[in-house]
């Protein structure tokens, strides 16, 4: 089996006229491992969300390539990229989407639901149980905390098995000891449930949870880091203008 669950190949996406529009991802060449989670960092207007919609299929790149277990996904037609954001692709948001007139369960089951896919009860108590709800599967959203919200929405994106889960900043409206629940969470579905995470975040507390750490600048891969730290990722974004600076421009992408 291919080690890698991502990869992006000379990503460009340009919003505009392709010679003066802006150039929201600028030739990205990145490998996401299975089992790993990566951080993805990097000022407002850097591409982080960018290339997660690339990533998801819901925004098609200007050049280059995105490789989903090996499928090239880039140019597929709508139906079939829905398909992967059903079955492949699990979603966690900052404002966790859950849908208001379900209960946990069954927005735990939803994915498989539309996937046409029975959901089998056992795996949505199972799922439920591995983030800390087994006595919440009955209850509507708004019967719970904000933190218990964005556990379900967790449980919700594993429900499927997908190839990789696309958290773009997951714990941006939680509190403190909160959010380092959540972050314990994803890491120990990393390493439990050999889960493939990419997570975009401003925090460096969030990215020190995280197995890497990609910097984007303009569009553009301005550094990494392994094994990252709390001191260490606040000192990379202190000077990621002096990376991107010193990075080779980008080659255009021939078709």
């Amino acid at each position: 089996m291919d080690t890698t669950a991502v990869q992006v190949r000379r990503l460009v996406r340009v919003y505009g006229d392709h010679q003066r529009g802006v150039r929201a991802l600028d030739g990205v060449d990145l490998d996401f491992a299975r089992g790993s989670f990566t951080a993805v960092m990097g000022p407002s207007g850097s591409g982080k969300s960018t290339l997660l919609s690339c990533i998801a299929g819901l925004d098609r790149p200007t050049e280059g390539d995105v490789l989903v277990d090996g499928d090239n996904v880039t140019f597929w037609a709508e139906d079939a990229r829905t398909q992967l954001r059903r079955e492949r692709i699990g979603f966690v948001f900052q404002s966790f989407h859950l849908m208001p007139y379900l209960t946990a369960a069954q927005n735990v089951a939803l994915p498989l639901r539309l996937a046409g896919r029975k959901a089998d009860p056992k795996l949505v108590r199972t799922l439920l149980e591995q983030v800390g709800l087994a006595g919440r599967a009955g209850h509507l959203p708004a019967e719970l905390s904000g933190g218990q919200q964005q556990r379900v929405a967790i449980a919700r994106a594993f429900a499927t098995s997908p190839a990789v889960v696309l958290a773009d900043e997951p714990t941006g409206a939680l509190d403190t000891a909160t959010a380092k629940d959540i972050l314990r969470l994803l890491r120990t579905a990393v390493t439990d449930l050999r889960q493939t995470i990419v997570m975009v975040t401003h925090d460096p507390v969030a990215a020190s949870y995280a197995d890497r750490v990609v910097f984007l600048v303009d569009g553009r891969v301005a550094g990494h880091m392994e094994h990252p730290t709390v001191d260490a990722v606040a000192g990379q974004l202190a000077q990621l203008d002096q990376l991107v600076a010193a990075a080779p421009a980008a080659p255009a992408v021939a078709r």
